[in-house]
């Protein structure tokens, strides 16, 4: 292929006129003569010698079959000596491809580029044309990338394999085969002539035991009917294209021929779908993510190309630890049927999702939704347990053209421990210092809130077989000093800042850590309480600066590392030399403390003592709780509301903002004074008398009686003459009386006026 550019001698003189390629002259052989390559068949380079070479066909015979060289650095004197055959492989097969395309061609790049590559894989010095190469590509970058091109070229268009797959009808004795011949990417290749036989008492529908055809873009279907009883196999062959070794002074490469390769035969396709979870950990409020991989069950298994099987998946959650044993499906159970057995054990799918695969080995990512087919992400909600999928190749929801190919449900197992991840919960602290400010040689205290773990926290002793490790027993709390130790005037300048606590250094030094249970709940630190192996913890202001307590958990497969902050101003006591003259408090009262439901209340606090410039108060009501619960670890109706004071004043009252209970129960007040950098300087612990308001239901109004319907009135009776009574004064004897009081009344009328007239 590659020569020195000199023409040969117009007659071959004396049998040995040979032209000069790349090394020593050899004799000419008693063979056949080839001839010299023509133009449009080849280009030219210089080598690194500076010799101009031509790259590309070297020669051809009368048939017109093409001669490319694969020996650089040898003459050719164009004879032809002993031919056999290469040995096959993908890259023999592609040039072979390439070789037979371009026979009638007469583009020279084209034939550069095949030239190229037959150095490429078969060249005898392949350190020498290694070096030629990059002096080809510099003069000729054309080359180059025809080079690619037909490569990838032949990589789509050159069989590799040939796919059956015997499928058998409902019930009776015939079925038919599916042939696709396939590329090295296992892709379908079309053109490519190919034979089936059967093996076995059968014949296809051309009555014969074999049948040919050319393969297509899709599978080719033949019908085949049982001739009597028997097994039945198949056996394809598919056609591959040669390459010949030629001898002669300078070997050569030409296309040989057309040969056969088989494949094996196939049964039904059974798919698999295995998967692995994304995240072995998920927090509380993040997403959820699987991989999952379909493949085959056998290796005569054949997934059909393009045949499409789309996947759903089923998300649980809320799993104890103590229920980590993998359940599996029944041996033909379907996925309706398993999921329904898990329903009534109790575990109900909480999120979805699906996944299509067209070819065994491909890997979905897949998000779980809050719908089965919806595309709203779901985010974990139940914390502290464990979270598992089952997917599945469900027939009923195959297409029709794939359930020609998958007769039964493809199910995964519950709670297989690839699949399986921990739902992790996030803790919430919140505490406060005992004094916030204090005099050297105090001793200091501190109370902290934790909630979020699982309440069962601490039982778990991890699960080997799911990869989960053990509940972390303790949380600590560290107490660390910051100051000038030599002038407390420059202690604010170690004010605490930042989340995480400093290096130490001779400004920040770490008092001491002790354990507590990682639990949830209130915990007390410092003054004689006990820590969580039963010793009591004492810690003294042994010098003015900053005293700052750090809860921290360094977190466990169940629950997330959290800690509060170095900078909390809640969390730090300023000590110093002595204590200072007219030191703040605060005195609260709630108004009103008894309401109905939906009715306003307030709080109130009274500020004395000296009040830095910039101070303010702040409120805090938290939601109500029923009497007998912990409160603080709910949520709140005022947060930290801030209202502003007058530093000048060593006496004033100040007063929160209403807020109403949709809710009946008891609402804790919490109302701190704090300096214009955020330093509590004065507050008071949750549930202190005169900080609590009960808010009860209103009572429900008496319904009123429905009245009595009035009963119909009876017809009066004739009255009866009374008669008088024997004793007692009746109506009668009224009468009588009244008439002869008349009677006497009217005789001294009589009585008067004769009187008169007699004086007359």
């Amino acid at each position: 292929m590659i020569r020195k550019l000199r023409r040969r001698v117009a007659a071959l003189i004396a049998a040995a006129a040979a032209v000069a390629a790349i090394g020593v002259t050899h004799a000419a052989y008693a063979d056949e003569m080839l001839n010299e390559a023509e133009s449009g068949t080849y280009v030219t380079f210089y080598d690194i010698n500076g010799l101009g070479l031509t790259l590309g066909v070297t020669a051809y015979d009368d048939n017109g079959n093409y001669y490319y060289c694969r020996e650089v650095g040898k003459r050719t004197d164009y004879t032809k000596g002993t031919v056999t055959s290469m040995t096959d492989s993908p890259e023999a097969r592609r040039i072979a491809w390439l070789i037979d395309k371009y026979r009638d061609s007469k583009d020279a790049v084209a034939h550069a580029a095949i030239g190229v590559l037959v150095h490429d894989y078969f060249d005898s010095d392949p350190e020498l044309w290694a070096a030629n190469r990059v002096r080809a590509y510099k003069d000729r970058p054309d080359v180059e990338k025809r080079v690619k091109k037909l490569w990838d070229e032949s990589a789509k268009a050159v069989p590799a394999g040939i796919k059956v797959q015997q499928t058998y009808a409902e019930g009776i004795r015939n079925g038919h085969v599916s042939v696709e011949v396939t590329n090295g990417d296992n892709e379908v290749v079309a053109g490519v002539p190919y034979t089936v036989t059967l093996e076995g008492p059968a014949t296809f529908s051309n009555g014969k035991a074999t049948i040919s055809g050319t393969s297509k873009s899709e599978a080719i279907i033949h019908e085949w009917t049982a001739t009597k009883a028997g097994k039945v196999t198949v056996t394809p062959r598919y056609t591959i294209k040669t390459l010949e070794d030629v001898e002669s002074a300078q070997r050569f490469v030409r296309f040989g021929s057309h040969a056969s390769d088989g494949g094996s035969a196939v049964t039904f396709v059974k798919p698999t779908i295995s998967t692995v979870a994304s995240q072995r950990v998920v927090d509380v409020g993040q997403g959820v993510q699987d991989k999952v991989t379909a493949g085959v069950a056998g290796e005569t298994d054949h997934w059909v190309s393009g045949l499409q099987l789309d996947a759903r998946g089923y998300y649980f959650e809320g799993i104890s630890h103590a229920s980590l044993q993998r359940i599996d499906p029944k041996a033909g159970e379907s996925a309706a049927k398993f999921l329904e057995r898990l329903a009534v054990l109790g575990y109900k799918p909480a999120a979805y999702g699906r996944a299509s695969f067209t070819a065994p080995g491909q890997t979905v990512e897949v998000t779980a939704m809050t719908t089965n087919g919806g595309t709203t992400p779901y985010k974990v909600s139940v914390a502290g347990g464990f979270g598992t999928w089952v997917w599945a190749f469900e027939v009923e929801h195959l297409s029709e053209t794939a359930r020609r190919y998958v007769t039964a449900d493809v199910v995964s197992g519950f709670l297989e421990a690839s699949e399986t991840n921990s739902n992790r919960s996030r803790i919430e602290v919140e505490s406060t210092v005992t004094e916030h400010t204090a005099a050297v040689g105090s001793e200091l205290s501190d109370t902290i809130t934790v909630t979020g773990f699982p309440d069962d926290h601490g039982a778990f002793t991890g699960n080997e077989a799911f990869g989960f490790g053990a509940d972390e027993p303790y949380a600590q709390v560290s107490v660390w000093w910051a100051g000038d130790p030599d002038d407390q005037g420059n202690d604010e300048q170690y004010r605490p800042s930042g989340h995480e606590p400093p290096a130490q250094d001779e400004h920040h030094k770490l008092i001491g850590t002790w354990d507590y249970a990682a639990k949830n709940g209130r915990i007390r630190v410092g003054a004689g309480a006990p820590d969580a192996h039963g010793n009591p913890v004492h810690i003294t202001a042994e010098q003015h600066g900053w005293y700052v307590f750090v809860w921290s958990f360094s977190g466990d497969d169940r629950v997330a590392a959290a800690s509060s902050a170095y900078d909390d101003a809640w969390e730090r006591t300023r000590v110093w030399e002595f204590a200072k003259p007219r030191e703040p408090s605060i005195i609260t009262q709630v108004d009103p403390e008894r309401v109905l439901v939906d009715e306003p209340f307030h709080d109130t606090a009274r500020i004395t003592g000296d009040i830095p410039l910039g101070a303010y108060v702040t409120f805090t009501a938290y939601e109500a709780v029923a009497e007998g619960i912990e409160p603080g670890l709910n949520g709140k109706l005022l947060d930290e509301v801030r209202v502003e004071i007058d530093h000048r004043k060593t006496d004033q009252t100040v007063m929160s903002p209403e807020t109403r209970s949709p809710e009946p129960g008891l609402v804790y007040w919490v109302a701190a004074l704090k300096s214009a950098d955020g330093d509590v300087l004065a507050t008071h612990e949750l549930g202190v008398e005169g900080e609590v308001v009960e808010v009860e239901e209103p009572e429900e109004p008496e319904e009123p009686e429905e009245p009595e319907e009035p009963e119909e009135p009876e017809e009066p009776e004739e009255p009866e003459e009374p008669e008088l009574p024997s004793t007692g004064v009746d109506v009668g004897a009224a009468v009588a009386f009244a008439v002869a009081l008349g009677i006497a009344g009217l005789l001294m009328l009589c009585v008067v006026s004769l009187g008169s007239m007699l004086r007359r």
